[in-house]
């Protein structure tokens, strides 16, 4: 068995061209082609049509990858769990989270594990979409929950449900609503696109829709927490970006059915050390910052 033919038929599918995975890898495109020409001349069958456009992967190469990439990820677990265990933790951690859980909570965080682990190279992939955690070599996801791709292992990461917030100086001057059919005697700050209200939330767990709809409508948290701390109005939030500036909790009974943030990782028997390491160094770190582990 050749494993590094195997690795780097992965890469180029994972990758999605024979440059980009020629980069990656750090070697010639035509070093890449030829460990993939080598690989198929020993299986005797085609995993890839290649075009001038781009690549075509056959069923015999679907099989393949799917299981290959399973099986070349539990190697690397399983190395890293040895060379952690004989001195220290090395290695690449890909880690992926979305631009508002990334800006606001994960900067402090990584910075303070790279300097206690310096040999632990970080890749912060910041993006709104829901990566192929597999597909595209991520090692450790932050979403919202709860999660229900069975093909993930989680832990909770940041609890405290999301709600409506604002700051208190537009409380002192507007008043506290009292009933959900308040909000419309306030200025409303819209969390989405304007077509995307009402949003669905839980009143003691029996399902409202609340529209925020109004003067104001954005689509990324971040902005409203600020347009929320200068006294804009009342908006939907995260409890964790919420209680970063002290913001009020406006009808505490009401809340999003989305709670807290989890660690996604893929399912194997081995998980690298350094994502192990990651997650009881973010869960501390977070209890420092006190932020309701």
């Amino acid at each position: 068995m050749r494993i590094d033919e195997i690795s780097v038929f992965v890469q180029v599918l994972e990758a999605g061209s024979f440059t980009s995975a020629a980069r990656r890898l750090r070697m010639p495109a035509s070093t890449v082609s030829a460990k993939v020409a080598a690989l198929e001349r020993r299986l005797g069958v085609s995993l890839i049509q290649r075009t001038t456009r781009k690549l075509r992967i056959t069923p015999a190469g679907q099989i393949f990858f799917e299981r290959c990439r399973i099986g070349l990820r539990e190697i690397e677990a399983a190395e890293a769990a040895v060379t952690a265990e004989a001195g220290g933790l090395t290695g690449l951690l890909r880690l992926t989270a979305a631009v508002d859980i990334a800006q606001s909570l994960l900067p402090p965080i990584i910075s303070a594990f790279r300097e206690a682990f310096p040999t632990v190279k970080v890749e912060l992939i910041v993006t709104d979409r829901i990566v192929d955690m597999i597909a595209e070599g991520i090692d450790l996801a932050i979403r919202v929950g709860p999660l229900r791709d069975s093909s993930l292992m989680t832990r909770s990461f940041v609890t405290g449900p999301s709600g409506l917030f604002a700051s208190q100086h537009y409380l002192n001057r507007r008043g506290v609503p009292a009933y959900v059919d308040d909000l419309k005697h306030h200025d409303l700050i819209g969390f989405g696109k304007p077509w995307a209200q009402p949003l669905p939330m839980l009143m003691r767990n029996r399902k409202v829709s609340v529209d925020l709809s109004g003067g104001l409508t954005c689509d990324d948290l971040l902005t409203i927490r600020t347009f929320v701390a200068m006294g804009l109005g009342i908006g939907f939030l995260p409890a964790f970006l919420a209680d970063q500036l002290r913001l009020v909790r406006v009808l505490p009974d009401l809340r999003s059915p989305l709670t807290g943030l989890y660690f996604a990782y893929p399912a194997q028997k081995f998980v690298a050390a350094r994502v192990r390491k990651f997650i009881t160094f973010a869960l501390s770190s977070v209890k420092r910052l006190h932020l309701h582990p």
